[in-house]
């Protein structure tokens, strides 16, 4: 069955597809969202819909239904930005708009028993690809005749009337074809030196996450680490070549990274819980499963490892404490030197220098360091002088960074996987996608190891004493954040639902909204409704904002400031944290005059407000305090209130509710005392909020939560 629609071709039979008479590359899960639009015109047909019938049921987020959406439409559309055959419908899903015309065909393919198996985000397997670009040149044509029976035929078709208009067509199909075999290969740029992906092959299929791969090649054995579900601590197994994975720990750490060392040893970097969060890093023989304490390294951080096998040594991840920047140190096995190697930006809550990589020479340290506002940036370090060789802006929230060759260094985010050449420092595309995360090098230099994992979290809502649990949000992304109305139950959360941040407006009872705003959200670090529920400030890329209900839009405020943390609404005036001159501290923002004024001196990183006096956290030191604005008066309330746990507390009717591990409790101003309104188990919400009636209040769970190791295959 052929269907034809604006110079747009689908043939099913030889599954391909062509625009104005040129033959279009596509992948198979693309083609096959294209066929069931076909098959479906003029309806509106919601993500679920899809996920059924083109996903098969399999579980993926709303991202890649959005992906396959957008490269469908560059690929059929005249102007993908404003599209005319596929369109969005609000709240349900798409809509193909045109009724396409069906040609049939005598080689049919039930296209629906098609297996798109191999890969979830619909990459093109290897024999596909070549079916794809070959099919339309080399598959026989309605006669293929010596050259006498062919000039017969033509003078034949030319001298009789009846056949004139098969002669035609005849002809415009021998030309058609003649322009795709010349733009296939004669028309096309010459094949660059740059990367490309052949396909995908799964390392491990076991139930659970599996993630963080590291890879020997000499010994062909894969080091990674395993959760069996989210509630598990994350312990190390092996996989050997053509083998079943084995587990190396069972134990009660919570592994953070894992690396192959020398003469099979095996070093691991560990938290001891998931509270407390004391880090160290261990060797350990897995012969004799030996752990051999190598040093500390630090509190609540999760350090990435290297090993020098040249030098024997490791190279890791080290923070004071939370609130400093990471740098890189270098760690002599042999004689227990240590060395710091990288200085980062001490500035703000910056995360410093949070990915790298170790050439294979080691020569060269390669880090990424996070920059805030401004794209992160790569730096290439000399690791025998701690020297900068270069720097350079990069792609933001890397994943994961590893040198291909000492020319070559392969980068992952978000959006796809990257090449990036030290030697002019050019950053290229490899492949756009949401499916990279951690790297690892694999067998050889063409193959590259990285986790695909797929998180569901939705938002939950808690009454009687957390008896009955009620869904808010039933979406394959994450939802985060919940945060209640002062008046009612309007509900106001985060999402990345649609594939990119938003914020979200759930009334009691009503379908969740988007609260459109007018450029990319990169992240939304807190929120907080006014005291007639009309209007939300949000803290949005660093900048603060207030959403009119009435109005829908956004609007700035404050812009003088770039680095806003939380925010929130207190009478007649917005209270909101930020950066200025590398100190945190409170502001006030007086919303008839727009007047700023700062509030505390002595620091300030989260905040609410009672009357004549604020509470609020301080970046660097644990504790709840208490300011009184008239005497100027600072005492601290709760002594061991975790630096963490900033964005995990409220003030409602002279009443603080916050997360501590796995309790949210109560503390009573009044009486000083406080109690455990619910203790969950497994893991816990990452943020809860008490509505205005005091008792109902929501929490962020997840409830679906894997990844598993894959081995990409690159081409030259």
């Amino acid at each position: 069955m052929n269907y034809e629609f604006g110079g747009v071709v689908v043939d099913t039979a030889q599954i391909t597809l062509s625009k104005n008479a040129k033959l279009l590359n596509c992948e198979p899960r693309v083609f096959a969202l294209l066929v069931y639009f076909c098959q479906h015109p003029q309806e509106a047909i919601s993500r679920e819909e899809l996920l059924t019938h083109v996903w098969d049921g399999r579980i993926v987020s709303d991202a890649a239904v959005n992906r396959a959406v957008g490269e469908l439409r560059k690929l059929i559309e005249d102007d993908p930005s404003k599209p005319q055959w596929i369109k969005t419908i609000s709240k349900v899903g798409y809509k193909f708009t045109v009724l396409p015309a069906m040609i049939a065909d005598n080689s049919k393919t039930d296209y629906s028993k098609t297996d798109y198996s191999k890969t979830d985000n619909g990459t093109m397997p290897e024999t596909v690809t070549e079916l794809t670009v070959t099919s339309a040149l080399t598959s026989p044509t309605p006669r293929q005749t010596p050259q006498k029976e062919a000039h017969a035929s033509v003078n034949q078709a030319i001298t009789s009337p009846v056949n004139i208009n098969y002669f035609w067509a005849w002809l415009t199909a021998v030309l058609i074809l003649i322009v795709v075999v010349y733009l296939q290969y004669f028309a096309q740029p010459k094949h660059s030196n740059r990367l490309g992906v052949e396909g995908w092959q799964p390392v491990t299929t076991s139930m659970g996450s599996s993630f963080n791969p590291d890879y020997d090649s000499s010994s062909e054995t894969a080091l990674f680490l395993y959760r069996k579900d989210p509630n598990a601590y994350a312990q190390i197994y092996k996989k050997n070549k053509g083998k079943e994975a084995q587990s190396v720990t069972d134990d009660e750490y919570y592994y953070t990274d894992v690396i192959q060392g020398n003469d099979g040893a095996i070093f691991a970097s560990r938290l001891n819980n998931l509270q407390q969060r004391n880090c160290e890093i261990v060797k350990i023989v897995p012969a004799t499963l030996q752990n051999e304490h190598i040093m500390d390294c630090g509190k609540g951080t999760v350090t990435q490892l290297e090993f020098d096998q040249k030098f024997n040594q490791l190279f890791y991840q080290y923070r004071p404490s939370v609130a400093d920047p990471y740098a890189i140190y270098s760690y002599q096995l042999d004689t227990g030197r240590k060395r710091q190697i990288t200085h980062p930006l001490q500035q703000g809550n910056t995360v410093g220098d949070y990915v790298f990589a170790l050439s294979p020479n080691s020569k060269v340290l390669a880090v990424v360091e996070y920059s805030g506002e401004a794209d992160d940036k790569i730096k290439l370090v000399d690791i025998s002088n701690n020297q900068v060789i270069a720097t350079k802006p990069f792609i933001n929230s890397v994943y994961g960074l590893v040198w291909r060759t000492n020319k070559q260094l392969l980068a992952s985010n978000a959006d796809g996987l990257y090449e990036f050449t030290p030697d002019n420092l050019i950053l290229n595309v490899t492949e756009q996608s949401d499916q990279y995360g951690r790297l690892a090098l694999g067998q050889d230099n063409n193959s590259v190891l990285t986790e695909r994992s797929q998180l569901t979290i939705n938002i939950f809502q808690y009454s009687d004493s957390g008896k009955t649990l009620t869904p808010l949000t039933t979406s394959r992304g994450v939802s985060l954040s919940p945060i209640y109305g002062n008046k009612s139950n309007l509900l106001a959360f985060k999402s990345d639902r649609t594939g990119q941040e938003q914020v979200y407006i759930k009334a009691d009872g009503e379908v969740a909204y988007v609260a459109a705003f007018h450029k990319k959200i990169e992240f939304i670090s807190a929120m907080a409704w006014s005291q007639n529920d009309e209007q939300l400030v949000a803290s949005i890329n660093g900048g603060l904002y207030v959403y009119s209900v009435v109005d829908n839009n956004w609007q700035a405020i404050a812009e003088q400031f770039n680095r806003v943390h939380h925010v929130t609404f207190a009478d007649r005036s917005i209270l909101f944290s930020a950066e200025v001159d590398g100190q945190w501290n409170i502001w006030q923002y007086l919303v008839q005059s727009g007047e700023v004024k700062q509030l505390t001196t002595k620091g300030g990183y989260s905040v609410q407000e009672a009357g004549n006096k604020i509470y609020l956290t301080k970046f660097n030191r644990e504790g709840l305090y208490e300011l009184n604005l008239k005497t100027n008066v600072e005492s601290a309330l709760i002594p061991d209130f975790p630096i963490t746990g900033w964005r995990h507390w409220q003030l409602r009717e002279n009443k603080i509710f916050y997360l501590l591990d796995q309790t949210y409790v109560e503390f009573d101003l009044s009486t000083g005392t406080e109690h455990t309104i619910y203790e969950f188990r497994g893991r816990k919400p990452y943020s809860c909020n008490m509505s205005f009636q005091m008792g109902l209040f929501s929490c962020d769970q997840v409830e679906f939560s894997t990844s598993h190791i894959w081995q990409v295959k690159l081409r030259e």
